[in-house]
């Protein structure tokens, strides 16, 4: 790299960084403005990158998944299911019971109920007409909002299913589903058999149960804490059968149909308890286990599969960064990870994953538990942009990249000195104190315009629940170029 390049980078990371005034490494600290006083250099280094499983991962979205598919790369079967809770607004209200002509047991009842599932385009479906089997079970509790859940979590085997409450099964293809006006679709699942609840009492359907209750006990209405631990704990929808579809569901609601008058007027009319990020939802997935495994064995490359798959893990080669250069401050740290093209030839592939966090491994768990940003200092994001479409697409040359991870370095340098400090045998029992993780990340953004310009400001990031895969230049066996960081040193010119 020519010097005058490099002091382009270099003046542009000091203008980015910040000082401290503790005693560790100052690396991309502030420097003066005098930049004549300066000498700036550049190195590369090898970076080492591996392929390990996720494990179960924290089940925290804004939108379920459901589906099961054979994953056309490696023929493993991967199933989404999931837990929803549903909520009602603190202003909810039926009308008066006198005023609905639908009767049963001479109180007002529901002609008809349907939960229903609403969904956009598919992330995977191999076959518009390929079957599968549903089965929707009653929650006998609920899952308290208070706990993490995490990919393994199963309702069923945490005994929360009630055993002889609601029952629905249903064979839907994603062709059989109602298309509606604003692109989705709706698969309407009727529960419209007789329902008997915990007291033994049995109604004509599952909505004159709710409709009832309200009129019983108005007071299990009025939010939705109230309705979900005295009413309806939530449901589990899994799949009993068949492959081939798999999609987000961002909106869960279940619909109560009745007729009522209003003064002259009769007609029929509903209402909707909605399940959405607003209560508890989880998504249960089931990704080979002894395939993913196999996969961490090849070498060649590195992979990133989610959901609840494959990681890429990098590490970073602090003591060859830092020798020679202890007093220095690093002012830029740029690395890239080339995607290899998916070469399966047949003829469906999975999309690949958008957004990447690159975080330190140590700091993974957490940064999800406690719905962190990221803070470009053990966290980061790769750099995107936006087509015309709306969709986060990578850069024309198909490489994740992170233009400086400078911070990240000075953590791992000053957490190591820090560490060993009080405990000379600090690193052996944190090993993993120099090595990141690249991961497939949701985002959680919200979006505001001033008239003339839009703005995305991202809210959340949550661990990507959909069906992404993509091979990446790495690997101990690496038959490309090597993964390397690049950086940039300065030090002040002795007079």
């Amino acid at each position: 790299m020519k010097l005058l390049h490099i002091i382009g980078i270099a003046i542009s990371a000091i203008a980015l960084s910040s000082c401290t005034d503790s005693d560790d490494l100052n690396i991309g600290g502030s420097l003066t403005a005098e930049n004549d006083k300066i000498d700036a250099t550049s190195a590369n280094f090898a970076v080492s990158t591996r392929t390990i499983q996720t494990g179960n991962i924290l089940s925290r979205s804004n939108e379920c998944y459901f589906g099961r598919i054979q994953d056309p790369e490696t023929g493993a079967t991967v199933t989404s299911e999931f837990m929803s809770q549903f909520g009602i607004l603190e202003s909810f209200s039926l009308p008066s019971d006198n005023n609905i002509l639908s009767r049963y047991d001479n109180m007002a009842g529901a002609d008809s109920c349907f939960i229903d599932l609403y969904i956009y385009t598919p992330s995977s479906c191999s076959d518009d007409s390929a079957v599968l089997k549903m089965k929707i079970s009653e929650m006998d509790k609920p899952a308290e909002e208070t706990e993490d859940y995490y990919s393994d979590f199963d309702p069923a085997a945490e005994g929360l299913i009630r055993q002889d409450g609601l029952t629905v099964e249903e064979s839907f293809s994603y062709a059989s589903i109602e298309p509606l006006a604003d692109a989705a679709t709706r698969l309407a699942i009727p529960a419209n058999k007789p329902y008997t609840d915990k007291d033994g009492k049995t109604y004509n359907n599952y909505g004159t149960y709710l409709m009832q209750q309200y009129y019983h006990h108005p007071e299990y209405f009025r939010n939705s804490y109230s309705f979900i631990h005295h009413v309806c704990p939530g449901f589990y929808f899994q799949i009993t059968d068949g492959y081939g579809f798999h999609s987000p569901i961002p909106y869960v609601g279940m619909r109560v149909f009745f007729h009522m008058k209003d003064n002259d007027s009769t007609f029929v009319t509903s209402v909707t308890f909605s399940g959405t990020d607003e209560v508890l939802q989880t998504t249960k997935i089931n990704n080979d286990p002894e395939i993913l495994a196999s996969l961490t064995n090849d070498n060649s490359c590195t992979y990133l599969k989610s959901p609840a798959g494959l990681i890429t893990e990098v590490t970073i080669p602090i003591d060859d960064i830092m020798r020679g250069h202890e007093n220095d401050s690093l002012l830029a740290a740029n690395i890239n990870f080339p995607r290899i093209n998916n070469d399966n030839q047949k003829g469906i592939n999975l999309d690949i994953p958008r957004n990447l966090l690159l975080i330190h491994k140590d700091s993974l768990e957490t940064f999800f538990r406690n719905n962190k940003l990221t803070d470009n200092e053990t966290s980061f994001l790769n750099n995107t942009t936006v087509n015309s479409a709306g969709k986060t697409v990578l850069d024309l040359r198909n490489i994740y990249t992170y233009d400086n991870i400078s911070n990240l370095i000075t953590y791992m340098v000053n957490a190591r000195r820090q560490g060993q400090s009080a405990d000379p045998n600090w690193t052996a029992k944190h090993p993993d104190w120099n090595r990141a993780v690249l991961v497939p990340v949701s985002l959680i953004q919200t979006t505001s315009s001033n008239g003339y310009n839009s703005t995305k400001t991202t809210t959340g990031i949550r661990h990507n629940m959909s069906l992404t895969s993509t091979k990446l230049v790495g690997g101990s066996q690496n038959q490309h170029d090597p993964i390397t960081l690049n950086v940039v040193y300065a030090k002040y010119k002795r007079n």
